[in-house]
């Protein structure tokens, strides 16, 4: 069986897919079980503040509101079920992107000091192989890419001077946004106290 050079790029294409939803399911799996974040030692919770390493400061505070480990958890197990269904798999890469960039961030950020560069170099590797993925469907992503970017996505021509009121009118609309939800604040801070 003689495999041609293509077949062997689409081969590792899905490798690379495969690979990805692998370690994004089992982390998502690991938020959601609340394995991945928290304490570990009861003497890191003893120490004083000023005294505690940055990963383990990092991760206690992940572990105080799981609202961030169930949407993380919850988006990589998407996305790694999409990455390997063929139809879904810009989707799940797309989707990929950003969480990845983020996991990479944090533990670029805050696990180094004790767990060494082989974890972030192991983000890395993962980011890598989701821009190769994309890269691999680039003629899929640039027809996605004109679709999203033709034309203007306002549907009136406005006068070149009401643009410049734009940031003025953010900050108002900012401003009537507190006045609306002032009543949900309020019985918020009443009731949760």
């Amino acid at each position: 069986m003689k495999i041609s050079e293509k077949q062997a790029i689409d081969f590792v294409v899905l490798a690379l897919r495969w690979y990805l939803a692998y370690y994004m399911a089992d982390y998502g799996w690991s938020k959601l079980t609340a394995d991945q974040f928290g304490h570990r030692s009861d003497a890191v919770l003893n120490l004083p503040l000023k005294d505690v390493d940055k990963f383990n400061l990092a991760w206690y505070l992940f572990s105080l509101d799981k609202t961030f480990d169930v949407v993380v958890g919850i988006t990589q197990i998407i996305a790694a079920i999409l990455i390997v269904i063929n139809r879904t798999v810009l989707v799940g890469a797309l989707l990929l992107l950003p969480v990845l960039t983020q996991i990479f961030l944090v533990d670029l950020a805050f696990t180094v000091e004790i767990h060494g560069i082989s974890l972030v170099l192991r983000l890395a590797c993962m980011v890598l192989a989701d821009l190769l993925i994309l890269f691999y469907y680039k003629e899929k992503m640039i027809l996605v890419w004109k679709i999203l970017t033709q034309g203007t996505m306002t549907k009136f021509r406005y006068k070149w001077w009401l643009y410049l009121l734009m940031p003025l009118i953010g900050l108002l609309t900012d401003f009537i946004i507190a006045l609306l939800t002032f009543p949900i604040r309020f019985l918020y801070e009443l009731f949760a106290k």
